[in-house]
């Protein structure tokens, strides 16, 4: 289920016609989507920084805060989690359209004008659109560590006269630093892999690979740049990945 169509998408990337061993598609590939495929790292960088700190925020804020509205806060945000990337573009095409909900509000709060709204569909609307379903999955994430964290810990910080920044910088964050890269990893490859979104969201040049495989095969049947440009992704989600399995394993077999 999962060698043999890497294995097989490597090959055919190398081949075209009856011609194997071949860089063409990749020539190819690069002078076609260049500007997509640095998009494609550009969008999942930042998405993956920003979904990072915002998550790790509001994962701090429902651990240190006792509060029901801290409580209510977090019991909402783990709502996205269970939504599926195409109902999140759906409800991100109503919400960012040039009338849509958001364009609408700032409208009436006389920050833009309706003849000439705030375009969304382009980075800024896919970037919107990945934190809005990741940073509740980091928090999420993030914030079973911090469970496990005895108060006791930030109790004595605050008897020396710790403030909540450095609770949250010099105690919370640096004991939960594995938990902080493992959400990193799932995020960057989530953004890296997923189709439907940047599809849905993204009108106009340029967009994710994702979109160009699709693109590729339903339209030029050209499943040679389609694996060339498959690849790419796969180097650049392998790092992350075999990152993340080493640290699976060594947790299995060391507990740390």
């Amino acid at each position: 289920m999962y060698i043999y169509p890497l294995v097989s998408s490597i090959i055919r990337s190398f081949t075209l016609g009856a011609e194997s061993l071949t860089l063409a598609n990749y020539a190819k590939a690069w002078a076609l989507y260049k500007k997509d495929i640095i998009f494609t790292i550009e969008v999942a960088v930042l998405g993956t920084l920003l979904a990072i700190i915002l998550g790790l925020a509001l994962a701090c804020y429902a651990r240190i805060s006792r509060s029901r509205v801290a409580h209510f806060v977090n019991s909402l945000s783990r709502l996205t989690i269970f939504l599926p990337y195409v109902i999140v573009g759906q409800m991100m095409r109503s919400f960012l359209a040039p009338h849509g909900f958001l364009n609408i509000i700032l409208a009436n709060m006389k920050l833009v004008d309706l003849d000439s709204p705030i375009q969304f569909f382009n980075i800024r609307g896919l970037l919107l659109g990945f934190l809005w379903k990741e940073i509740p999955f980091v928090s999420f994430l993030v914030l079973s560590s911090l469970q496990v964290i005895d108060d006791c810990y930030l109790e004595a910080a605050r008897s020396v006269g710790a403030k909540t920044r450095h609770v949250v910088l010099n105690i919370l964050i640096p004991m939960i630093k594995p938990a902080i890269i493992v959400a990193g990893v799932l995020t960057f490859c989530t953004i890296v892999s997923t189709f439907t979104l940047p599809y849905m969201l993204v009108t106009e040049s340029p967009t994710m690979v994702t979109v160009d495989i699709a693109h590729r095969v339903t339209y030029f049947r050209d499943y040679g740049v389609a694996n060339a440009l498959g690849v790419f992704l796969y180097l650049l989600a392998a790092p992350m990945a075999v990152y993340y399995l080493r640290r699976m394993v060594r947790e299995e077999i060391y507990g740390y």
